[in-house]
Parts: structure tokens; sequence; C-alpha cells
């Protein structure tokens, strides 16, 4: 009984974080292509492949509690989070991306700030005044919560 409610208070506590995550994502954290809806037989992967975007940008980006769980019909926004990925299935693009899209790692530094051990992407955002989301881009970091100690991060 007292793993099925340590397991519990897990996945409320996972929960909690990934919306508090969703949350600054939705309100304007990328530059959005472009909208794709959903057909029948289609992946949020083969999607993602198709446009050449991360799979879990476009999961946050729309609110997917289970990127296996999109129907025909959804219109998915499409977060310009360039990315390579591994070889699959690939879905028709719905719509061209435009040359003017900005690429990760395309910026001006007006700073670099070498991680240190225990630092977040979001502390460093707040020291610098920078928004998190920038130096994401700016450094091709699609994974908010994994930075290293000794990393050279541009500071947009």
């Amino acid at each position: 009984m007292k793993t099925l409610l340590r397991l519990a208070i897990l996945l409320l506590a996972a929960m909690i974080a990934l919306g508090s995550v969703h949350g600054v994502v939705a309100s304007g954290g990328w530059e959005i292509l472009g909208e794709h809806t959903v057909r029948a037989t289609e992946t949020v992967y083969c999607i993602a492949r198709a446009y050449g975007v991360d799979p879990w940008a476009i999961s946050l980006q729309n609110d997917l509690a289970n990127a296996s769980l999109i129907h025909p019909g959804d219109i998915l926004s499409i977060p310009n989070v360039p990315v390579a990925l591994p070889q699959g299935r690939v879905c028709t693009r719905q719509f061209e991306i435009s040359d003017t899209a900005t690429a990760c790692g395309d910026c001006t530094c007006q700073a670099t700030h070498v991680v240190r051990w225990g630092e977040t992407l979001s502390w460093i955002a707040i020291h610098y005044g920078a928004d998190m989301w920038s130096i994401a881009q700016c450094n091709c970091i699609y994974n908010l919560n994994y930075i290293r100690a000794g990393e050279s991060l541009c500071i947009p």
C-alpha cells in the first residue's frame, strides 16, 4: 500500500511539474512555424520528422500529456525547435518552412556563462535578466532540465 501511495505522489508531482513547464512554453516560448492538422495514422514523431523539429517541443507546445494520444482532426502548433531525429516514418508536410525560421545557435551573444555545478537554466536566465527560452534556443538546448557543469552558454 505504501508503494502505491508513493507512486501516486510521484505521478502527481510529475503532472504538476509538466503543467508548470507548459505554462511557460505556451505563453510564447517558441516561434510557431505553422499548424498541422493530424491525419489518420499520424504520430507526433512522424509529424516532427516532417518539419525537422523536436517531438517533445510539439507535445509541450500543444499541452499533450501523452504524445501517443493524438487524434485525426487535432490541430497542432509546430514550434521552431530544430533537431536531428533518427530514421523513421515521415508524415506529409502541410506547410512549408520559411527560410527566415531561426535555427538553433543563430544568435548574438551579449555575454558568455560557464555553467557551475548546481546551476539551472532558469537561475542563469534570472541572473542575466534574459529569457530562458532564448538561451535554450541560442545554445541548441532541447531539454531545459539538462545542462552540464563546465558547459559554456551564449547569453543573447
